[in-house]
């Protein structure tokens, strides 16, 4: 069946979410039963810092492996079920999964979601499937959605459609609707810190996290469709983390003074332990220098914005 035994490299950006809206119910509190339409609203930032996968099929072996950036991992839920659901369809053997993710995992910066969309574009890839980037997705987000990983992500890593992102309409890359702030993203750097992971179920089945969150998720898109500059996304998401009781107090006040050192705007990751932070290239190095001697040891980096979607590396 296999054309090829490992598949070639897939890149997948990662992302930043820095506001969203829970849209799992229908307009009278039901749950959506069709997975292809639950999803998120929202607003942030598409990252050059993403990830890179490959799949090989394992000839005789027993079970499926999923290796993060060397080191063979378990529980890698989001990964392991994308293979399975697409396994149900098309019903190939084991494989080995290696991704190799640049950014930190669990805080915030859609490592699961770009590692799930990673691995059913390798997967369709070593087993020659042929599938398009709408039913590749279709895998990748129904994984995300049953591991509680995510809710809007593979649509905004898939879109390709700008840097500064937004979606407005919930759901999977075929029936959601993305859109983006217009400007010239190498202008930008993104300056992040990260403090550790947070457990995005915690506030996703948390029902008082999630009536706060949908409260001010909405309103929140609505300002900045009104105003779609950067400023307006971050000065609009400080409030909304704020608000909803999701921030940290330390890391608000982290953000803040990440403005006062000169950042265009600055908030708390959405869901994450971390805070990230828009400066114009020549800020960067002072705003840097800044943090490293602020909060020394943890793990700080920046990256470009990126505008585009998976690419095929070729081997």
């Amino acid at each position: 069946m296999a054309k090829r035994r490992t598949s070639r490299t897939i890149y997948v950006p990662c992302g930043v979410s820095s506001f969203f809206e829970i849209c799992d119910q229908d307009s009278v509190g039901n749950p959506i039963s069709d997975l292809l339409r639950v999803g998120a609203r929202g607003g942030g930032f598409i990252i050059e810092r993403g990830s890179r996968t490959v799949v090989s099929a394992l000839e005789g072996g027993k079970e499926d492996s999923v290796f993060i950036n060397g080191v063979r991992v378990r529980n890698a839920s989001t990964t392991l079920r994308v293979v399975r659901l697409m396994r149900r369809k098309y019903g190939f053997g084991p494989v080995s999964i290696s991704h190799n993710i640049a950014p930190p995992i669990g805080a915030g910066f859609g490592t699961s979601g770009s590692g799930a969309l990673g691995t059913a574009a390798a997967v369709s890839d070593v087993f020659d499937l042929k599938l398009p980037l709408s039913k590749i997705t279709a895998f990748a987000h129904t994984a995300e959605i049953l591991s509680i990983t995510g809710l809007g992500t593979v649509i905004s890593l898939a879109s390709g459609a700008g840097g500064l992102g937004l979606v407005t309409e919930p759901g999977c890359y075929s029936i959601g609707r993305v859109d983006a702030i217009v400007d010239n993203y190498s202008n930008y750097s993104l300056i992040c810190v990260t403090f550790g992971s947070i457990e995005k179920s915690s506030v996703l089945k948390d029902e008082q996290k999630r009536r706060m969150v949908n409260k001010f998720g909405r309103t929140t898109l609505q300002r900045v469709l009104r105003d779609p500059t950067a400023k307006t996304l971050l000065h609009e998401s400080r409030q909304f983390a704020e608000k909803t009781g999701l921030a940290s107090k330390d890391l608000l006040k982290l953000a803040d003074q990440a403005v006062r050192r000169g950042a265009i705007g600055a908030t708390q990751n959405m869901i994450g332990n971390a805070v990230h932070c828009l400066a114009l290239r020549e800020d960067e190095k002072k705003i840097l220098k800044w943090l490293h001697d602020l909060v020394p040891g943890q793990l700080i980096f920046r990256t470009p914005l990126y505008q585009g979607g998976v690419k095929v590396l070729d081997d």
